[in-house]
């Protein structure tokens, strides 16, 4: 199997490359599979408490494969069990950043929406362009990028193809922070790591309860935060940091 996907670990980081340049990363169903079969990975290791993920200087990844879909009968699409994939990297506990330069179009931009964090650089261009070539977005895209950016900006982006530059996703909300093209990396990696100084116990908590805000009402929403707070009062993270709360001390997390 080629090496799509790359993996380095940085102190409780570990940082994927999407490694398939040549084609903009564009996401094959072999290269989806690898990436989900990593993360499966580093959701299972204690010893990782971030993932990054990034593309080259030219695209984050530039699209799904479309000489796949290009052939794939209706049936063999819906079978071939290659959408429940994003569906299974949605469902990682552990924090996952973006750090986007280039190209985030298509599926690119689906895998960015799937992300708990999306940091770019300068040069970073986001579109979903699928309806241009007679096909709509399929791993989330219209649903994830309304909540995003609102319906009037995502309808746009979607019916008419708009793309928006890094100053525009800034804007709008689509990324947390840009950064140059020399310094995408190194922040992205201190974010990582300023998580990684949390309680995993508590970023699984707290992910979960983010993430639940958007398929809840605010009634159950905060009802489950509730319950979720009394919950880590139970665990061992809860005792350590404010023990370390007092003696101000940095907390020794063990998601426990």
């Amino acid at each position: 199997m080629s090496e799509l996907i790359t993996c380095e670990h940085h102190q409780g980081v570990a940082h994927i490359g999407l490694n398939r340049p040549e084609k903009l990363n564009a996401l094959s169903a072999e290269m989806l599979t690898q990436l989900l079969d990593t993360l499966l990975e580093l959701d299972a290791d204690k010893l990782t408490r971030a993932v990054v993920i990034s593309g080259s200087s030219r695209a984050f990844a530039a699209g799904a494969d479309t000489g796949t879909l290009a052939t794939a009968s209706a049936i063999a699409l819906y079978t071939s069990g290659f959408s429940e994939k994003w569906d299974s990297i949605a469902a990682i506990n552990k924090p996952i950043i973006a750090a986007l330069s280039g190209y985030a179009l298509g599926g690119g931009l689906e895998l960015a929406l799937l992300c708990d964090i999306v940091i770019a650089d300068e040069t970073a261009i986001f579109g979903l362009p699928e309806t241009h070539i007679g096909i709509i977005p399929g791993a989330g895209g219209t649903q994830r990028l309304v909540k995003a950016v609102g319906k009037s900006l995502a309808m746009e982006m979607i019916l008419a193809g708009r793309k928006l530059n890094a100053d525009e996703a800034l804007s709008f909300g689509l990324i947390s922070r840009m950064t140059s093209p020399e310094q995408l990396i190194e922040q992205a990696l201190k974010i990582a790591q300023n998580i990684c100084r949390a309680s995993p116990l508590a970023n699984l908590m707290a992910k979960r309860a983010v993430l639940a805000s958007f398929d809840m009402g605010l009634t159950a929403g905060v009802s489950y935060e509730r319950s979720l707070s009394a919950l880590i009062a139970a665990s061992e993270d809860r005792t350590e940091g404010m023990r370390a709360l007092s003696a101000k001390e940095q907390g020794k997390f063990t998601g426990d």
